[in-house]
């Protein structure tokens, strides 16, 4: 996927939208769209690669294929059928081989469809933004010869895609995210009081994807909670994954101080910012949220990209997955 070569500004890349976009729903016309907006993420290559984003260069991503990379500590759940058993004598602790993913990666977009996703004021709402961007990451793989599949998860139900190769793996992730909700054909669990969806999601994922599939978690982790945070842990021992974290400027910081009318769709209230302790736990609740995800995605090794719906999206892609190429290449050069 990186790294990349210096970029323009966003400005030179205005993100093509189609004819009646208003941003309150995602409409196929505009995901179907967003294949021709993948060359401004350097995918675009005469020369066949399959590996995600990675144009001539080799993926720094690991999965299984025939380039050895390293050897790491097994972990519980690893194919014993990689194990090193070279490092295993020299240290009598075992180890596992990775490799560098060399053709059709599986890679999952875990896109989060529930009722608080649907709020925006700059641009779009969090649901049409995180779709265009699953929409983009998808096309993306499909450039690379990657198979693409998926969970979308609502508040009580989700539906899960198996990769699929071609245009037909991203078409069937395009078409579900475009639907106004779930079909009750398409349902493959439905929500259990016990288990938050973002775990539920997670869970159908961790079951399904192999070692060295790549994940990108869409969510605005909102009402996250431990046992979900221990799931990722454990997808980011195996795949990689990246977390974008979904937001809009008003969830950062209120508006100016003023009696403000707002609904959830069902109920209505009034925020007050003119109190500064409404104001203080306002702004607080966000920076805790915030930082909990990105610290936990900095301690385990998994991606972390803050999208907001103000963001142009291919610029806030780019720069971050760049971003995390940077580290990564500086990690297993001190290694």
């Amino acid at each position: 996927m990186w790294p990349f070569r210096k970029q323009p500004a966003p400005s030179e890349f205005p993100l093509s939208r189609s004819p009646g976009f208003q941003g309150v729903e995602v409409r196929l016309a505009d995901l179907i769209n967003m294949r021709h907006q993948t060359g401004v993420l350097g995918v675009k290559a005469k020369k066949r690669v399959h590996t995600l984003l990675a144009g001539g260069e080799r993926s720094p991503f690991k999965g299984r294929g025939m380039d050895f990379e390293e050897s790491r500590r097994y972990q519980p759940g690893d194919d014993v059928r990689l194990m090193d058993w070279r490092v295993m004598a020299r240290t009598n602790e075992p180890y596992l081989k990775v490799f560098r993913e060399e053709r059709e990666r599986p890679v999952f977009m875990v896109v989060d469809n529930r009722r608080g996703m649907r709020f925006g004021t700059k641009v779009a709402f969090k649901s049409v933004i995180a779709a265009h961007a699953a929409a983009l990451l998808g096309w993306a793989s499909q450039e690379r010869g990657d198979r693409v599949g998926g969970v979308v998860f609502s508040d009580t139900d989700h539906v899960e895609l198996r990769p699929r190769g071609g245009r037909t793996g991203v078409l069937q992730l395009l078409n579900l995210l475009a639907q106004d909700s779930v079909y009750p054909s398409q349902v493959l669990e439905r929500q259990r009081p016990s288990t938050s969806p973002l775990q539920l999601a997670l869970n159908r994922v961790l079951a399904t994807a192999k070692p060295g599939s790549l994940i990108f978690l869409l969510s605005d982790f909102r009402e996250w909670d431990q046992h979900a945070k221990q799931t990722l842990i454990r997808l980011g021992g195996h795949q990689d994954v990246v977390a974008i974290f979904m937001y809009d400027q008003l969830e950062q910081e209120p508006p100016p101080a003023g009696q403000y009318p707002v609904t959830d769709g069902v109920r209505m209230g009034i925020l007050n910012t003119g109190s500064a302790k409404i104001i203080q736990s306002y702004s607080a609740c966000f920076r805790e949220r915030y930082e909990d995800v990105r610290t936990l995605c900095l301690t385990r090794g998994i991606g972390f990209i803050p999208l907001g719906t103000h963001d142009d999206i291919l610029f806030q892609l780019r720069g971050g997955l760049q971003d995390l190429g940077n580290r990564r290449s500086a990690h297993h050069s001190m290694a």
